[in-house]
């Protein structure tokens, strides 16, 4: 069950970073900033759940 929670949280923290990545992009392509804020939350938890996720593994 370790190895899959490894993998879960090292998938969901790419997950994020590929979002706030394309966050990033969309900060230069879009007017609106709503969607921004609802992407950037999106990525920072998928991000944060996945790092949670590497932190229990461990303990």
């Amino acid at each position: 069950m370790g190895s899959v929670k490894y993998y879960l949280g090292r998938a969901l923290q790419l997950i994020g970073l590929a979002t706030i990545s394309a966050v990033v992009f969309m900060f230069f392509t879009q007017m609106s900033m709503e969607p921004l804020l609802i992407w950037s939350l999106i990525g920072a938890s998928e991000f944060y759940g996945g790092t949670w996720l590497l932190g229990n593994e461990e303990g």
